[in-house]
């Protein structure tokens, strides 16, 4: 339920229409407060102030129905804004990166302001009679209303200086970097050596070979999984769990990607609509995949930059450094920390579920095959992956983090020397990757470049 409620959550606040939707409910609350407190107040305080609304019935509504018409067309102008911008940032970055713009509370915030305003001076303007004397006409709440319109013209001015940031490619991989950084926060420390769990097989191999399959009853792309959940449910039943996929993963309906061990158990289910659902309630799919528990999704968000940004059309290599940046820091904070494991164990020590989790080589692939295949023919971007991978390497800790950091030199150096025919360039990148592979430990002495990798990459 809980990760059913943060995915939930994750949509809601990644829309346009969730805050300006409660600033409409409040915009309406404070127009009927407002009329509440100018009844309460006599005649002779009518005029209280010099910045007090000071007209009369047919004043008042000509003020109001002016400031409503202004507002009106102020968030016209917020909404042609708004989907203009959108339209750029799928056209240049790609659709899947609206999310980021959709996130931005202050365009949210922008909205909302406005939409609460007009509800705020219909509100008002309904209650106020044009014959009215200058002692019957709401004027508190009139005062509240001009200073909502002139809260709107700042907001006016404040979203267009944001809009206009936000179509900045720095700004766009700043904010994806921003999410990416939250993710790898989110997992643990590691410590110096593996946990146990990350060297046993379990009884994977038993479930392979003996158990019986459960039919996945939706489709969709999973979008988080109730791992606590799944693995007191497997004590309860005395059986042990193996999913096939992870969140991120796409899967189909009827799928029999779901394997229960003992077959018994299995046959259980099969029988027991209610235990199928059990099983199928504890993991939550959707149309779209989230950064709830798929660390890869954020990371693909940044090379969807990087590699648009060097597709022919728009040969921006200056973005796509930005982006190697933003992955840089990330991975270099992911290499201590502690990525999910793939045997879950319950309360007794036993093994429960074996699911598919993210890996260092996983999500170091992520973040290098892509880049590297759009990018090998530009010696700069090869250059800056060099680099970043000896950055990365200062921060590692694991043998697999060197390895698949070494193996991704080698493989982007081959592919920068294949594409490169300047001599000089191809200096540098056999430079920037000895430099990479001493950060690793893998020198030539231990498979470093050498002048085998080197023959065979000039071709």
């Amino acid at each position: 339920m809980l990760n059913r409620l943060i995915t939930v959550w994750d949509s809601v606040r990644t829309s346009l229409w969730f805050l300006p939707a409660l600033m409409t409910f409040v915009g309406g609350a404070l127009g009927f407060a407002m009329l509440g407190v100018d009844a309460g107040h006599g005649e002779e305080d009518a005029v209280r102030s010099w910045w007090m609304n000071k007209g009369d019935g047919e004043d008042v509504r000509n003020l109001l129905s002016t400031l409503l018409t202004s507002v009106i067309a102020m968030a016209s102008i917020v909404f042609s804004v708004t989907v203009v911008a959108l339209t750029l940032a799928a056209n240049q970055y790609g659709s899947r990166l609206v999310r980021a713009f959709r996130a931005d509370l202050r365009n949210q915030a922008t909205l909302g302001t406005f939409v609460m305003t007009i509800v705020y001076c219909l509100i008002v303007l309904r209650d106020v009679r044009g014959a009215a004397d200058i002692h019957e006409v709401p004027h508190a709440a009139v005062t509240v209303g001009t200073g909502l319109s002139l809260l709107c013209v700042l907001a006016l001015l404040a979203f267009i200086q944001g809009v206009s940031r936000s179509i900045v490619a720095d700004e766009l991989v700043k904010r994806v970097g921003h999410d990416l950084d939250e993710a790898v926060e989110e997992l643990p420390e590691l410590k110096d050596a593996p946990a146990p769990e990350h060297q046993d097989p379990g009884p994977s191999r038993d479930v392979h070979a003996e158990a019986a399959q459960l039919a996945l009853p939706w489709d969709g792309y999973v979008q988080a999984i109730d791992y606590d959940g799944l693995v007191g449910w497997a004590e309860r039943q005395g059986a042990v769990i193996r999913m096939d996929f992870r969140p991120g993963d796409f899967v189909a309906l009827g799928d029999r990607r779901i394997a229960i061990h003992p077959p018994q158990a299995a046959e259980a289910v099969a029988k027991d609509g209610r235990l199928s659902g059990e099983v199928a309630g504890f993991v939550v799919v959707g149309e779209e995949r989230t950064p709830t528990q798929d660390i890869e999704f954020a990371i693909r968000q940044l090379v969807e930059v990087a590699v648009r940004a060097l597709s022919p059309g728009i040969n921006d290599p200056f973005t796509a450094t930005a982006a190697i940046d933003r992955l840089r820091t990330a991975l270099s904070r992911a290499m201590g920390r502690c990525l999910p494991s793939e045997l879950l164990r319950g309360r007794d020590g036993t093994v429960r579920v074996i699911t598919e989790a993210s890996t260092y080589t996983g999500i170091i692939d992520s973040a290098f095959n892509q880049i590297r295949q759009a990018g090998s023919g530009m010696p700069a971007v090869v250059i800056h992956m060099l680099e970043a991978i000896a950055r990365i390497a200062e921060h590692t800790r694991l043998d697999e983090q060197r390895e698949a950091l070494a193996r991704h030199a080698r493989m982007i150096a081959a592919a920068g020397l294949r594409a490169s025919e300047e001599p000089f360039d191809r200096a540098d990148i056999e430079r920037s990757l000895a430099r990479a592979l001493q950060a690793t430990g893998a020198g030539s002495g231990r498979g470093g470049p050498g002048p085998t990798l080197l023959k065979a990459a000039r071709g």
